[in-house]
């Protein structure tokens, strides 16, 4: 195609998009054209990532600019966003696949900058690895969000690395430090650097005694005699008491007890070591080997939690209580790693534990009852009429709009699918089988 018809082309698109008004849509002409217009912006990102390509070529030969110069000077694009753009050119030259989704609308350029900033982040001796992974990748982006792509890249990213992680291992345990100083206000610092085990225990350690202070009279510790001073709820100002009564507790306080640390790894690998899809890590998603699994087990009291290949964990406690219990709150963490709805990055130690089928309405506090769901979807559950349905056999949910459209469905990362899936029982008459929430007016 000839240069001035591929200028006029791009003027004409942005002359029809300026003229363009939402004014006069009623709610399913906007859900439309918002749809359409993530296939605008996917030809868009394509066609930025094609001109990155090009002048990167150009460039080359003395006769363009360096693609990011040019994208956030001509192109206005912030510089971020450009090198964004440059490296993704950079990536779809060496994984012809992905290249191809892209060109097609199958991915989008949030896929591409997804797997651009995997490749970045794995070890540059496995790269070539990485690489032949093209087509396997670009199958897998196709049928998955951005988020589920980088989710599902931490796993590609573990197995590519898994004969590095030894050495890893050892250089994070040698790295350990502690350095304290006294700055000139008098204030004593302090810094740490600690492998994940250690870490673990720490933060774990800390959190329990902050909790416990919590539970106590935290006001006790403020300095002054403002009784309502927010200092008292402070995480930060009691974690400092905590560190400080855990280091001296032989003879100032009683120690708080074990700390808690939640892992998360697969059974097979838990019984029969590493394979290539093991699951093996600390509930905020820091990877361990499953051999720092057993030195924990060794150091202290550690409770696994492990999940089948269908996901089943029997954890029920029906109407005895309505808040969930820790035993459930630690497979909840273990199952989702932020809020349950699609998307949604808030993580799960924000987020508050939700009864799909309201407790008010006798629903139970079972594990197949429960999500986890930050401040902002919890509102729109309760309140402005959305609609939750948890298929409890592979925790499939589903989020409906208060016009009944389906906003999402997903299944947590790392739950595989049933072999068989019986019909569905009606809500209404079973609600302890598949829970669906009822109207929030009867909340």
């Amino acid at each position: 195609m000839r240069s001035e018809h591929v200028l006029e082309r791009v003027r004409h698109a942005a002359r029809d998009l300026a003229a363009l008004v939402a004014g006069e849509l009623d709610a399913d002409d906007v859900r439309a054209v918002v749809h359409e217009l993530r296939t605008v912006r996917t030809h868009v990102g394509r066609f930025e990532v094609d001109l990155a390509a090009r002048a990167n070529e150009l460039r080359e030969s003395g006769t363009c600019d360096d693609p990011v110069d040019l994208l956030s000077g001509v192109g206005a694009m912030p510089t971020g966003r450009a090198r964004q753009v440059a490296r993704n050119a950079e990536l779809l030259g060496k994984m012809p696949a992905l290249a191809s989704a892209l060109r097609s609308a199958a991915i989008t350029d949030d896929h591409v900058n997804a797997v651009a900033v995997a490749r970045r982040r794995v070890d540059p001796s496995v790269r070539p690895g990485f690489d032949a992974l093209d087509d396997r990748l670009a199958t897998y982006a196709a049928g998955h969000n951005p988020d589920q792509l980088a989710e599902h890249l931490k796993f590609v990213q573990r197995g590519l690395e898994r004969q590095l992680t030894r050495d890893l291992d050892l250089r994070r345990r040698r790295g350990v430090r502690v350095s304290k100083w006294i700055d000139r206000a008098g204030i004593y610092q302090l810094h740490g650097s600690f492998d994940p085990e250690m870490g673990a225990r720490i933060f774990g350690a800390i959190d329990t005694a902050v909790d416990t202070l919590r539970a106590g009279n935290p006001a006790s510790l403020v300095p002054g005699d403002d009784p309502d001073d927010p200092l008292a709820a402070d995480r930060e100002f009691l974690a400092a008491h905590a560190l400080a009564r855990l280091v001296s507790h032989g003879h100032m306080a009683d120690h708080p007890g074990v700390a808690e640390i939640v892992v998360l790894v697969d059974e097979q690998s838990l019984l029969l070591g590493p394979h290539d899809d093991t699951v093996c890590e600390l509930h905020d998603g820091t990877p361990v080997e499953v051999d720092a699994v057993r030195r924990l087990c060794c150091e202290a009291m550690l409770r696994a939690v492990v999940v089948t290949a269908d996901g089943t964990i029997p954890l029920n406690v029906g109407r005895a209580q309505r808040t969930a219990t820790r035993e459930q709150r630690r497979a909840l963490r273990a199952i989702h790693r932020t809020c349950a709805i699609d998307g949604c990055s808030t993580p799960f130690d924000w987020c508050e534990i939700h009864h799909i089928w309201f407790w008010e309405l006798n629903g139970l506090t079972d594990l197949d009852n429960l999500v986890p769901l930050c401040h902002r979807h919890h509102h729109l559950v309760h309140d402005a009429c959305w609609r939750l349905q948890l298929d409890p056999r592979d925790r499939t949910l589903t989020f409906t709009r208060p016009d009944g459209t389906i906003h999402s469905q997903t299944r947590p990362p790392g739950l595989l699918p049933p072999v068989e899936r019986p019909p569905d029982v009606d809500s209404s008459s079973a609600p302890g089988r598949r829970r669906t929430n009822p109207s929030p007016a009867a909340a």
